[in-house]
Order: C-alpha cells, then structure tokens, then sequence
C-alpha cells in the first residue's frame, strides 16, 4: 500500500503537469519524489523557448534543502523555480527569484 501523504502529493503533482499541458508546454516530470518535480517546455513566438523549472508543495512551503537546491538551480540556469501551491481546491504557484 502506498502511503498516504505521497499518494496525495502525487495527484497533486499530476493536476499540476495537466495545467501546463493545458497551456502548451511539454512535460517532463522527475520520479522517486526527487527534486524538483520537473521541467515544462514551450515553443514561444519565432525561436523564443519558455521554460519552467517546477516543483509542486501541497503545504506551499520548501524545506532548507530545497531553497538551497533552487538557488543553486537558478545561478546555474538562470530560470527561476516555481512552486506550485492549492489553497482548498484552487491553484496557485509563486517563482523562487530572490534568495537570502
């Protein structure tokens, strides 16, 4: 049996990939719960390429860690992480832009 609390962030995670493949970008998504959940990829106009670099929180907040590795993502990649978030049943995300 699975446990409960993955099971929750997984259907989480899966609503998530389907909002962004509502909005055209193209999912790839990280396995075994490893971070960050994943990268979402869309064809802008003429050879512009949006990226999304993304990690999914049903609490909304990251770990230390986790702001650690995002920092480390954005110095390397300059694309800063989203964090998606539900309040209820609504979906929200912010960007990981400044760090301290």
């Amino acid at each position: 049996m699975v446990n409960r609390s993955y099971l929750s962030g997984y259907r989480f995670e899966r609503r998530v990939i389907k909002h962004l493949e509502e909005r055209g970008y193209f999912v790839i998504r990280s396995g075994k719960s490893r971070f960050p959940d994943g990268i979402a990829v869309k064809k802008g106009l003429g050879r512009s390429v949006g990226v999304v670099i993304f990690e999914c929180k049903v609490n909304k907040y990251l770990s230390r860690d986790e702001k650690q590795k995002a920092k480390e993502i954005l110095a390397k990649t300059g694309v800063p992480l989203t964090v998606f978030y539900r309040v209820g049943r609504k979906l929200y995300s912010y960007n990981l832009v400044k760090y301290k």
